[in-house]
């Protein structure tokens, strides 16, 4: 029989379905929408040991190491995507070995696999409590449904006379592997070493459609075998938006802010133009005391009437305007200072900004502006003042994000006066 359209394989099938379409809505209520959480994509890579638990076993539950060891090994790789901070679903593929004593019966076997399957991680801990943003560790649980792909060998223990082969050609799987439809359940624990890196160790069961993977059918009517896992996963976080500015040109809110704010397109300020440039703007007047000589060659009159009306409006201009320098004024109770980070709902200490950023903690000021904490440094009375410390921040301690903002009576303003 097609174990792809056994009843059993169908009930699977089912299961992963409902899995993938209500594991999502299953623990919406569990979430807490007040964090700076962002659905992300991640890849990992894995290995760790590989043990069968079934009829050609010489123990229950230990593996045996000698006269023909049990243990082998196998690998992984793995692509997922975290929907939330507590559900995450991922594809896995992994290569392994596994391998089986009996003494008493006298049977030994020895089987490779290759097993696809999808799985669903739900956060224990995020459940339980509030998602961080930078939380260290977590420990989740596993489940999901997948296929494997195996060829197995039954042979005598003692003389490794070949008693039965499964697969090798005669199955519907990879390479004419035979094919068996599974289910997963298992727990995990991840430690998060930085933004984008974590370690992760998994075990995890797999049960089987049949009890052939070892060649020997009797007993418990399912085999079984588990995958034990260290693994190393790189996060694809996407990174709050910046103030991408070329030379000095706009100011903008943060993404947190701009997306509270009902997605508004943040007001920027135009940089006050140096008096340098303006004098650029100007023609020099001319002196109005000495006698102009007239023109060496002949103008037709309309070429010097049209003439006379462009240099007449600039001329009049200089006299009657006569540029002055531009001068940053203070505004009355006005504070400008840098920010260099905001955090919604949670807060984060000013030693770890200082550490991030290379800044003294006793530099860095804490506010709250609508539902954010808020994280600033300096203080000056103008803008262009402010503006230099921003620069210097994003240059000399690689903060791109940072931006200038404006205070009064220790209140952050929603735009630059």
């Amino acid at each position: 029989m097609n174990p792809i359209k056994s009843p059993k394989y169908k009930t699977i099938t089912l299961l992963l379905v409902l899995i993938l379409i209500t594991g999502h809505g299953l623990f919406a209520q569990s979430l807490n929408f007040k964090t700076n959480f962002r659905p992300q994509w991640s890849l990992n890579v894995s290995a760790g040991t590989s043990l069968f638990f079934g009829d050609i076993k010489q123990y229950q539950y230990v593996p045996v190491s000698n006269y023909e060891n049990e243990w082998r090994f196998a690998g992984g790789l793995q692509l997922g995507y975290q929907i939330s901070p507590v559900v995450g679903l991922r594809g896995q593929g992994i290569f392994g070995k596994l391998a089986g004593t009996r003494r008493p019966s006298n049977l030994y076997f020895e089987a490779s696999y290759i097993e696809l399957n999808l799985n669903t991680t739900v956060s224990i801990r995020n459940i339980f409590s509030t998602y961080r943003d930078g939380q260290f560790w977590d420990v989740y649980l596993i489940a999901g449904v997948g296929l494997t792909n195996y060829n197995s060998t039954l042979m005598e223990l003692s003389s490794k006379k070949v008693l039965r082969k499964i697969g090798y050609g005669n199955g519907v799987g990879f390479g004419g592997r035979t094919v068996e439809g599974l289910l997963i359940g298992g727990m995990g624990l991840t430690l998060n070493l930085s933004d984008q890196w974590t370690v992760n160790l998994e075990s995890a069961n797999r049960v089987l459609n049949s009890d052939l993977l070892d060649g020997k059918e009797s007993g418990f009517k399912y085999d079984v075998y588990n995958y034990s896992s260290l693994g190393f996963t790189y996060k694809f976080a996407r990174r709050t938006p910046s103030t991408k500015s070329k030379g000095d040109r706009t100011d903008e809110y943060d993404y947190f802010e701009s997306s509270k704010k009902d997605k508004k397109v943040p007001e920027t300020r135009t940089e006050p133009v140096q008096p340098a440039e303006i004098d650029m703007l100007f023609v020099a007047p001319p002196v109005l005391n000495q006698p102009v000589e007239p023109p060496k060659k002949e103008v037709p009159q309309v070429i010097e009437e049209k003439k006379a009306e462009v240099i007449s409006p600039v001329v009049n201009r200089t006299i009657e305007e006569k540029p002055m320098p531009v001068k940053s004024e203070a505004h009355a109770g006005i504070e400008y200072r840098v920010q260099i980070m905001a955090k919604y709902g949670n807060t984060i200490s000013t030693e770890k900004l200082s550490k991030m950023y290379n800044l003294p903690a006793s530099h860095i000021q804490q506010n709250t502006h609508n539902g954010f904490y808020i994280y600033t440094v300096g203080s000056f009375t103008t803008y262009e003042a402010a503006r230099v410390k921003r620069n210097e921040l994003r240059s000399t301690n690689g903060i791109v994000d940072a931006f200038v903002v404006a205070f009064k009576a220790d209140e952050r303003l929603d735009k630059l006066p």
